[in-house]
This record gives structure tokens, C-alpha cells and sequence, in this order.
């Protein structure tokens, strides 16, 4: 019984190059003692490798189609299971008390809901290896003052270090895409103290509202506040009137954040 052709509405390309599989778990630096939680089992090629290395594995599929086909593919694994459902709803406490590692090949419209659920539960998360889009990789992993800063590279490196660390092939999948993948690095990094997150998403997000334009034009157009008032602001933090939002480093925003009126 074969697994059948890959499905748009669920963004599927299934990863079908063993070597680069082989190399993406290698990044999790698994043994027996590990829990894993895998993003999207597909056809399950990372799944039977992590299956090998002993670790307890919980790998979530929200294709019901494919349930039959992996639970016969992986009834030997003790240590394996395969759970129907989307992964975006799952709380880990319900599988797995303790740390976790997580491993996914993730489509471009569910990137900004796992980064908030890897946001949420980071505490439990010991390492992540994610494959995304490459160009949605080098943003989350941009620095300050590079073109593709921009509010998901800043949520992200609020809370983990981020490190490319494999470009793939579109012929590496089935159906291959249309463009690069690349495999980014997680690990947890606790470098900030954010004393109001809302409030530091807020000031984030209208910063970048129109990427060029200053980021002082931005604020008054957003904020019931006069210029002048923004401008002492500025110069209290020791920003540059011209600056824009892509010139502002983390420990900025917060600072930002910080000195600006709580915004409703």
C-alpha cells in the first residue's frame, strides 16, 4: 500500500534524499535517553532514522490519509509514536513532562504559528531543527541593519540562538518546490528580559509597519502622541531622529518598548 501523491492543501513535499535526512537528524544529536517531537511525520524518512537512534519519539501528522501506511511502517518501534492531528493544537505536558528536542520540514504558512508555539514552550524545548524556506531561514536568522530584519527574525532572537546550517535542493523533495530550503538551529537563549512582551510585540510591529519610512514617522502615525514627545524619546535613548526600524537591535526594542506609553 503506497502513501499516495502529496497533497496541496496541506503543503506537502515530502523530503525524499536519504543522505540529507541522515544529516538533518544528525543535527539533534540523539541517543537513547532523548524525547523527540517531530513536526509533520509525511512519509516518515526522518522518522525511521530518529526510530533507529533509540529516542522516544512523538511525531505528529495532520494527514489522516498517511495514518495507515506509518502505523504499519513503524508498529516495530516501541519507542515511536504516530499521532493524527494538527500540531499547531498540541500542548507537550500531554505527551511528555520533561525536555524535549524538535525536528520539522515546515510550509511556509504555518512558520509564524510554530514560532509562537516554540515561543511558548521554549522552557521545554532543549534543541530544535527546523527546514524552512530559504529565504524565510535567512530572515528569521538576519541581523540588525540587514535588509531582511524584520519582526519574525526579532521575536525569534528574543529567545534562541538561530544558525543556518544546511541549504538543501528543490530536488531533495517530492514534488520538488519552487525554491531552496535551508535547515536552521534552535537553541534556547534566555539573553533578554522583556519586562512587558505585549507591549514589546506592539512597538515591534509598528516600527516595521511601513519598512521605509523612519521610525519616528511611523510612531505618530500610530500612536495618539505628538512628534515632539517621540523625538525627547529618542534622544533619551540615544537613537538617531532618522533611524528606521531595521537599524534596531533587540536590546533597542526593548528599550523602546520600555520608554514609550503603554499602547492599547
Amino acid at each position: 500500500m503506497g502513501f499516495g501523491k502529496p497533497k496541496k492543501r496541506f503543503s506537502q513535499n515530502f523530503l525524499v534524499d536519504h543522505a540529507i535526512a541522515e544529516q538533518i537528524v544528525s543535527f539533534l544529536n540523539l541517543n537513547s535517553e532523548d524525547t523527540v517531537f517531530e513536526i509533520g511525520t509525511g512519509r516518515g524518512i526522518l522518522t525511521e532514522i530518529i526510530a533507529q537512534t533509540g529516542a522516544r519519539l512523538f511525531s505528529f501528522e495532520i494527514d489522516r490519509d498517511l495514518m495507515p501506511q506509518l502505523k504499519d511502517k513503524f508498529s516495530k518501534y516501541e519507542s515511536v509514536n504516530i499521532i493524527n492531528c494538527d500540531f499547531l493544537s498540541v500542548a507537550p505536558s500531554e505527551y511528555h513532562k520533561g525536555a524535549f528536542k524538535l525536528i520539522g520540514n515546515i510550509p511556509y504558512d504555518i512558520t509564524s504559528p510554530l514560532l509562537d508555539w516554540m515561543i511558548k514552550y521554549r522552557k521545554s524545548i532543549s534543541l530544535a531543527v527546523i527546514t524552512a524556506q530559504e529565504e524565510l531561514a535567512e530572515r528569521i536568522s538576519s541581523c540588525p541593519g540587514e535588509k531582511r530584519w524584520a519582526p519574525i527574525s526579532i521575536f525569534s532572537q528574543s529567545f534562541f540562538d538561530i544558525k543556518i546550517v544546511l541549504h538543501i535542493s528543490p530536488k531533495s523533495f517530492l514534488p520538488p518546490p519552487k525554491v531552496k530550503s535551508a535547515v536552521m538551529i534552535f537553541n534556547a537563549a534566555e539573553k533578554y528580559r522583556i519586562a512587558n512582551q505585549e507591549q514589546f510585540e506592539k512597538v515591534v510591529r509598528l516600527a516595521f509597519r511601513h519598512r521605509r519610512k523612519l521610525l519616528i514617522n511611523n510612531l505618530t502615525e500610530a500612536l495618539d502622541v505628538k512628534k515632539e514627545y517621540l523625538c525627547e524619546i529618542l534622544d533619551r535613548l540615544n537613537f538617531d531622529r532618522n533611524i528606521r526600524a531595521e537599524q534596531i537591535d533587540i536590546d533597542g526594542f526593548i528599550r523602546l518598548a520600555d520608554a514609550l506609553p503603554n499602547i492599547s
